[in-house]
This record gives C-alpha cells, sequence and structure tokens, in this order.
C-alpha cells in the first residue's frame, strides 16, 4: 500500500459503506438545494474516492446532519462516524452558519 500523503484534505470516507452514506447525503442534499452546482464536485469526488477540498467537506457535514435524521438503519452507524469526522475537519463550522 503506498504512505499516505498529508499535503491535502483527507478523503473523509474510511469505507465502502462511508462512502455509499456521503453519496447519498450529497445526492439527498443536491434533489433539495435550490442550487445543486456546489454538490457536484464533491459528489465526483467521492464517486471517485478522491479526497474532499474544505468546501466540499463543509457540504458533506450538512448533508450529513440532514440525512441522518431520516437515513435507513443501515447508513446510521457509518454516517454518524463520518459526521464525527466532518465535524472535526470543519470545526463545526458550516455555510449555513
Amino acid at each position: 500500500m503506498p504512505p499516505s500523503t498529508t499535503d491535502g484534505p483527507p478523503a473523509p470516507t474510511t469505507s465502502h459503506e462511508e462512502a455509499w452514506v456521503a453519496h447519498a447525503a450529497l445526492i439527498e442534499a443536491a434533489r433539495n438545494a435550490t442550487d445543486d452546482e456546489p454538490y457536484h464536485r464533491p459528489i465526483e469526488s467521492i464517486e471517485r474516492g478522491a479526497p474532499l477540498d474544505d468546501e466540499g467537506v463543509a457540504l458533506l457535514r450538512d448533508a450529513l446532519v440532514d440525512y441522518l435524521g431520516d437515513a435507513p438503519v443501515r447508513d446510521r452507524a457509518p454516517g454518524r462516524a463520518l459526521l464525527r469526522r466532518t465535524d472535526d475537519a470543519t470545526g463545526a463550522r458550516s455555510p449555513r452558519a
């Protein structure tokens, strides 16, 4: 396995399940948004397994907050773990605040 780097933001997901939840949360947020354009880049990054930039992490955090309220049971544990990491990465700040 190649060594990890610390040059960029870490990929927020650490498992297939978390990537699935992140993708579902971002897709739902994009569908509910009046402007879905900001969600395109983080959705594409999740699909490629690439790290998110700061804006993408903040969008993912907000999407997870909204998604986890009515998420399927199978998505809740990986979603909460991912939300904790996005909280840490954003300092719990978000564009909505």
